[in-house]
């Protein structure tokens, strides 16, 4: 096995350690995140904030379904065979539901699912009303549980409902006899002028959300920088982790993950608020916002990945992490789109990690102006950025570890363009040329100006 690991390219590597790191953190991060499921256990728990790591269900399933948008949108989604039908009274007291679907001012039920087969596990009905049409005043929302086709009770369902610039979720159960149950209801104000648009007042973003996301994001984070750093330990032949790695890993990836997650989140539930969230036409920027907030996460863990591997320039460190992350939060988002929340954020977890692994080495290796190869054994090779901060060799917690010698016996670095090595114990130091060897305990060293092994 420890073979293996000399024998595959080191991006290759790292990307399946970040992904195997990322499946860790995604395992011990949706419990957390199942408390914000939680309150659709009951009944009419109202208002619930869109969640960055949450699937865009409401647009995917509206999209699929042609549904039609406008100033107010009312749309329900739930996940069984069983019929549950949208009701709406608009200012008019105008009943809209299957029976009567459109009205005199200007709604309609243009997408009602499950009456008749074949049936959708994946339902959605919507209502919408004219951008230029939709009647001032009071709109009542309701749900009814018309028919059962076979899927237990409760049922429960999801309600998303656009007015006046503002997206709101409300999030319930319902079963078969219950009566027509009200889920909301609002009242659709004329436009805010634009010159009393700055001074109009602005929705907070929820505490709750910010801070779940903020500590899932911190267990994926924490979990993939212990995955690189053992992996790099492991070809530099050091102990797999020391307290003080794991106490700066612990507070990096922590530190990351809840300034990273908790940031986004709060911008991202933030502008859903006020912009009109993600079922509506900004759904795009939203998405943008997504992809920003896990580039700001793979900045962060790249640089602090960076301490454990030698010379590997922080900020390089950080644009790889940059960089990983904005491919991987793209395969995230459609993941989460294509296979639902759970098996989505964890293909997306997956990926994502792999990308930010992939990414890390291979700006390592691109960034190589000199190297040292340490040969172990017959292809058993591991390969080092040589810089103006000394390699060390030695039999402590040393970057490449020699059983049986003293901590920090040799120590090698670049200086311009010429390479130096020096012995601790006798004080003796020679320059080292380019393709030049020596043998430290059995093992042989080898530098490169160029960064390739020979």
């Amino acid at each position: 096995m420890s073979k293996l690991l000399y024998q595959l390219p080191k991006p290759v590597l790292f990307g399946i350690l970040g992904a195997i790191g990322c499946l860790i953190g995604w395992l011990l991060g949706e419990p957390v995140l199942s408390t914000l499921k939680a309150a659709s256990k009951q009944r009419n728990t109202g208002e619930n904030a869109p969640v960055l790591v949450f699937g865009n269900e409401f647009r995917a399933r509206q999209e699929r379904e042609g549904a039609k948008s406008g100033a107010v949108q009312i749309t329900l989604m739930w996940d069984n065979f069983n019929d549950l039908d949208l009701h709406c009274i608009d200012p008019q007291q105008e009943h809209i539901y299957f029976q009567h679907k459109k009205s005199a001012t200007g709604g309609e039920l243009d997408v009602d699912m499950n009456a008749s087969s074949p049936y959708s596990a994946k339902p959605v009905e919507n209502i919408y009303f004219l951008t230029n049409g939709a009647p001032l005043g009071h709109y009542q929302v309701l749900v009814h549980h018309y028919a059962g086709h076979g899927a237990p009770d409760p049922t429960a369902y999801v309600v998303g409902v656009k007015a006046n610039g503002i997206v709101r979720e409300f999030k319930g159960t319902v079963s078969q006899g219950d009566p027509i149950t009200l889920v909301n209801a609002f009242d659709l104000t004329p436009p805010v002028p634009p010159t009393l648009m700055m001074s109009a007042p602005r929705g907070k973003a929820a505490l709750k959300p910010t801070l779940t996301v903020a500590v899932w994001t911190a267990l994926l984070a924490t979990a993939l920088s212990f995955l690189l750093v053992i992996g790099q330990n492991s070809l530099m032949r050091r102990r797999l982790m020391t307290k003080k790695a794991a106490f700066t890993l612990v507070k990096g990836g922590l530190l990351a993950g809840l300034v990273a997650g908790g940031a986004s989140q709060y911008l991202f539930s933030a502008c859903a608020h006020v912009l009109g969230g993600a079922s509506s036409d900004l759904g795009w920027l939203l998405k943008s916002g997504q992809v920003v907030g896990w580039m700001l996460l793979g900045g962060l863990l790249g640089w602090s990945i960076g301490l454990f591997i030698p010379n590997l320039p922080k900020v390089r460190g950080g644009l790889a992490g940059v960089l990983g992350v904005f491919l991987g939060a793209l395969a995230f988002l459609l993941a989460i789109q294509q296979a639902g929340e759970t098996v989505g954020r964890m293909i997306g977890s997956a990926i994502l990690g792999a990308a930010i692994g992939y990414a890390i080495a291979f700006v390592e290796e691109m960034s190589r102006a000199a190297s040292l190869i340490v040969r172990w054994g017959p292809r058993e090779i591991t390969t080092i950025n040589l810089g103006a901060s000394p390699v060390t060799i030695g039999g402590g917690d040393d970057h490449v570890c020699l059983r049986g010698i003293q901590p920090k016996a040799y120590s090698v670095w670049m200086d311009g363009s010429r390479i130096f090595c020096k012995d601790h114990k006798s004080g003796k130091q020679v320059e080292l040329k380019d393709k030049g060897t020596f043998t430290v305990a059995r093992v042989d060293f080898q530098v490169v100006m160029d960064g390739k092994a020979r």
